[in-house]
């Protein structure tokens, strides 16, 4: 008889030990995964509008393990920022958690924001050793891609619904590699809080990815927003940089494409990116127009059924008055209204400096209009800030003058943007008041008229009547606030609060249209160039651009050097009819530019 070999023989007591291992050991790869990205995602709220990507003072881009392990410093006394496994060598947390931390700047939105938890999370993180969380593995989605789930959804629709189906495109990034999961979560929450940011419909409307486009592609109904009339859409394209047509390319498929697109639709470019109109259409003039700001606060008081001077003669309005505000040197007042047709409406009225009847405590019963009783105690102001409660529970801001005219920004020396989201001090209406109320109405504030005693009589009356106790003010605040944040729930939340992240608050979260105001502004590399254009990897672009030296009467000169260099994003969207960005698609034979 031929007898096997003898196997050898497993106990179930190595088996399970080793099933146990491989089950520990994988949990601690994934909680090592949860830790970075914590880690790097508070990072990036708290530290990389100066210190990230372009951005980098000082030298250190907070998102590359590389510059923040780069030896600093003279021969002798050198540095890291970050030094694995070493709390007490790593600089970036005497810089952000020690005694003597000196980051997030004093002031900044992000020292305000950040809090003890997080700095504890990056502790924890520099002791497990830092590591740095899988970059995502991007699939390139091509034009044609786009195109064709845009054409199969379009031909899917109803016929009559066709014409107002428009779409947001995210490709470009996605396409990109260096931008991150968490990244991509803000440029989508971002438009869905600006398109509903833009809409004075009561019911939200969430931008929704459409089949076969690798959630690149994001879908609206212009009639669920209101912009089905005035031309809207057209307007929007009259400011849009990078529109394309393939009529005359060589793929004859894409020609194809975008002829059905255009046919579908009723319209040549049904379809622009959703970063750029997140940017775009949240500051003037596409901002102005979309949601149809008039240009006299008196008009909208009309809109919305309220009649401001009559409320401060018969009281019924809420007002704290103080010394110093988060976007004024100045004294600052804030009125509360409660229109018939919306659940709040606030104003606020701001001044120059050395304003002499711009003293609150002296002038508290302004602004002066004819028919007002106390005309001795009245302010003279130079501008405000309007923000009103929208229908689906966004918030929506007028800027004006001293005398009620909308503005388009606010002048320095009246208000200032501490944050600098669009790169310098200005606030622009829209873009720069989302970002400030990103949990609606602001709290940090004390009035100081009621308890100052500086009119008398009659006067003194009448500031007890419309100057209520700092506890009856901030339950407004407070009751205002959850207005705003029950509506981003709903319309930015599902964007933000996925997989760690599911358990979080809304307001735990950076604001999505600064953040990716920040993120847009940066320059633009060779890679995010080719991306930009459509091309698979930067290499591909440089060596279109070898072959073509006539590209370099474009600058494109600059990212052919070694090291590269960048181009900035307001160059590379320059329009003189054509953007730059059309005149290098055109000249490489990507398509037409579409110009309105």
């Amino acid at each position: 008889m031929i007898t096997s070999p003898t196997k050898p023989q497993f106990s179930s007591a190595l088996l399970i030990a080793s099933a146990m291992f491989s089950m520990a050991h994988g949990g601690m790869l994934q909680a090592d995964e949860d830790l970075a990205e914590k880690a790097i995602g508070i990072l990036q709220s708290r530290c990389s509008r100066c210190h990230g990507s372009a951005a980098k003072q000082a030298g250190l881009d907070v998102l590359s393990r590389e510059s923040l392990l780069e030896k600093r410093g003279a021969v002798g006394s050198e540095f890291s920022f970050l030094v694995p496994g070493n709390n007490e060598k790593s600089q970036l947390l005497d810089a952000l958690t020690g005694d003597d931390s000196y980051m997030p700047q004093e002031g900044s939105p992000e020292a305000k924001a950040m809090t003890a938890a997080e700095k504890q999370v990056l502790r924890e993180w520099v002791a497990a050793g830092a590591v740095f969380p899988k970059r995502r593995t991007a699939k390139f989605v091509s034009e044609k891609q786009i195109l064709t789930s845009i054409s199969t959804f379009l031909l899917k629709s109803k016929a009559d619904d066709r014409q107002y189906l428009r779409f947001f495109t995210f490709a470009h990034l996605n396409n990109n590699d260096s931008i991150s999961e968490l990244e991509l979560r803000y440029y989508k929450a971002a438009l869905s809080k600006v398109v509903n940011s833009l809409s004075n419909m009561r019911d939200a409307c969430l931008p929704r990815a459409i089949d076969g486009s690798d959630d690149t592609v994001f879908v609206v109904d212009l009639r669920r927003v209101g912009w089905e009339q005035r031309g809207l859409w057209d307007t929007i394209l009259k400011e849009y940089p990078y529109g394309l047509k393939y009529d005359f390319v060589k793929d004859e498929e894409l020609q194809q494409l975008g002829k059905d697109v255009a046919l579908f639709a009723g319209g040549d470019l049904p379809y622009v990116r959703g970063d750029w109109f997140t940017v775009t259409a949240s500051r003037p003039p596409l901002y102005h127009t979309i949601l149809d700001i008039p240009m006299q606060v008196s008009v909208l008081e009309k809109r919305l059924g309220l009649n401001i001077e009559s409320n401060f003669k018969s009281g019924q309005m809420q007002r704290a008055g103080y010394a110093k505000s988060g976007v004024s040197q100045q004294n600052r007042m804030i009125e509360r209204h409660t229109p018939p047709s919306t659940p709040y409406f606030w104003i606020s009225y701001d001044f120059l400096p050395r304003r002499a009847k711009g003293d609150l405590v002296r002038f508290p019963l302004g602004p002066v209009f004819k028919g007002n009783a106390y005309p001795k105690q009245a302010f003279e102001h130079d501008g405000g800030e309007v923000i009103w409660s929208l229908p689906n529970g966004m918030q929506a801001f007028m800027l004006a003058d001293g005398k009620g005219g909308r503005i388009d920004s606010g002048p320095i020396d009246v208000v200032f943007d501490r944050a600098g989201i669009l790169g310098g001090p200005q606030i622009v209406n829209g873009i720069s008041c989302m970002y400030c109320h990103r949990e609606g109405m602001i709290s940090n504030f004390r009035d100081e008229i009621r308890g100052a005693d500086a009119v008398a009589g009659d006067a003194r009356k009448k500031v007890l009547e419309i100057y209520p106790t700092h506890e009856e003010m901030q339950k407004l605040v407070r009751s205002d606030s959850e207005v705003f944040l029950r509506a981003s729930e709903k319309i930015f939340g599902p964007f933000l609060k996925i997989g760690n992240d599911s358990g979080k608050a809304i307001g735990d979260f950076p604001e999505p249209v600064g953040k990716v105001a920040e993120m847009y502004s940066r320059d633009l590399t060779p890679n995010e160039i080719a991306f930009e254009l459509g091309i698979e990897k930067s290499e591909l672009l440089q060596a279109k651009i070898e072959a073509n030296r006539e590209l370099l009467r474009f600058g494109l000169g600059t990212i052919v050097q070694q090291p590269p260099g960048t181009i900035k994003r307001e160059k590379w969207e320059s329009k003189e009819g054509t953007s730059l960005m059309q005149d290098v698609a055109s000249e490489l034979r990507l398509g037409l530019p579409v110009v309105r």
